[in-house]
């Protein structure tokens, strides 16, 4: 009787230990710089990743199982970021979403590798991760393919010389695609770029690169900063009435570079990967829900972020193993995003990407090819 007792008591508890185990919910991490000077990118990310865990979860989850989205600030460091990545690995997430930031992946990505946690990234364009066997994905273009669409643009034009004032605290994503620029317009008109680099971590004079940019007598003046950053230069550009053709990258697109530059910022042109105004159901959807959740207008890191977890959460419905997960990511053919399908080539990278160029008319980002 007492070995009966004992097998009972024993099945009991593994069922009560399994039962348990299929309740606790499935853990997914977030990756952003929320409380730096570019913390809107990271902030637009997190909302985007928000949302779409909190609309699963109104449906019932995934296999009866609510999905927990752990958020961690990785406050532009790369040890703060190592450490962001550590906790999650401690929590036994599942996958990563983020980070936001290319200077951030370059410094994260060996980590997560190691530990063998898939990352898909919503923004990073860095090239230094492209072609890469490993378990970072991104649902962003590289920085190669919209250097190559400026200067596509540009070359048609009287850009003979450019101005590229470029930050140096995230310079995998900057000098990267300065590089990449200058290659590419160069190879189309011969244009020459004049390097202006400067580093956000440092005190930095803005009306000393403005004054720069004015010494190098340009036909245009590229930035690639920051919103807030890119929005004291265009001040700083005017105050020295440097009436030019201003250009800039996905980075410096938020509300903020509207809101910190106001007049200045007018006909900025900014390659941009999501359209707001998109009339299509899903993408209008989506518009409404993010506003109605966090009062806001979503701009291109929401759009991703949204995007990326979800791509994430449809293969969590098939497993929670980190290896697999990796390997149906592979396998995606066309996973339906907000504006365009997805999917990955052999090392994650995404393909055919969607871009365009926007400009800033009145106030508003208004596509214009």
């Amino acid at each position: 009787m007492r070995a009966l007792f004992l097998a009972i008591l024993l099945t009991t508890c593994l069922l009560l230990q399994a039962g348990c185990k299929d309740s606790e919910p499935i853990r997914i991490g977030f990756l952003g710089g929320l409380t730096t000077r570019a913390a809107g990118l990271s902030t637009s990310g997190r909302d985007g990743f928000q949302l779409a865990i909190e609309e699963i979860n109104a449906s019932g989850g995934i296999n009866n199982r609510q999905v927990e989205g752990i958020i961690q600030d990785t406050r532009g460091h790369k040890e703060t970021a190592l450490q962001a990545v550590h906790s999650l690995v401690g929590r036994k997430v599942a996958a990563i979403v983020g980070p936001m930031t290319s200077q951030t992946a370059v410094a994260v990505v060996p980590e997560t590798n190691l530990n063998k946690i898939p990352m898909i990234s919503p923004t990073v364009s860095t090239n230094q991760l492209n072609g890469l066997d490993d378990y970072f994905f991104r649902v962003y273009y590289t920085n190669a393919q919209a250097a190559k669409l400026l200067a596509e643009r540009l070359s048609s034009q009287e850009n003979k010389r450019i101005a590229a004032i470029y930050d140096l605290g995230n310079k995998a994503y900057t000098e990267d695609w300065v590089n990449h620029f200058q290659e590419a317009i160069e190879r189309e008109n011969g244009s020459e770029v004049v390097r202006i680099p400067f580093d956000m971590r440092s005190d930095t004079l803005f009306i000393k690169l403005a004054a720069q940019a004015a010494e190098a007598n340009p036909q245009g003046v590229l930035i690639l900063a920051n919103a807030v950053d890119t929005a004291i230069i265009c001040q700083q550009l005017a105050k020295l009435s440097i009436d030019l053709p201003r250009y800039a990258t996905g980075w410096s697109y938020s509300d903020d570079l509207v809101q910190f530059g106001g007049k200045s910022v007018e006909g900025l042109s900014i390659i941009q990967s999501a359209n707001v105004t998109d009339p299509a159901p899903a993408v209008q959807n989506f518009v409404e829900a993010y506003r109605q959740r966090f009062r806001a207008v979503p701009n291109f890191p929401a759009f991703h972020a949204y995007d990326a977890t979800r791509m994430l959460l449809s293969v969590l419905e098939q497993t929670t193993d980190p290896e697999k997960i990796r390997e149906e990511l592979l396998k995606i053919e066309s996973f339906a995003g907000l504006q365009s399908d997805t999917s990955f080539d052999r090392y994650g990278d995404l393909k055919k990407p969607r871009l365009h160029l926007a400009k800033i008319v009145n106030g508003q980002f208004i596509k214009t090819d």
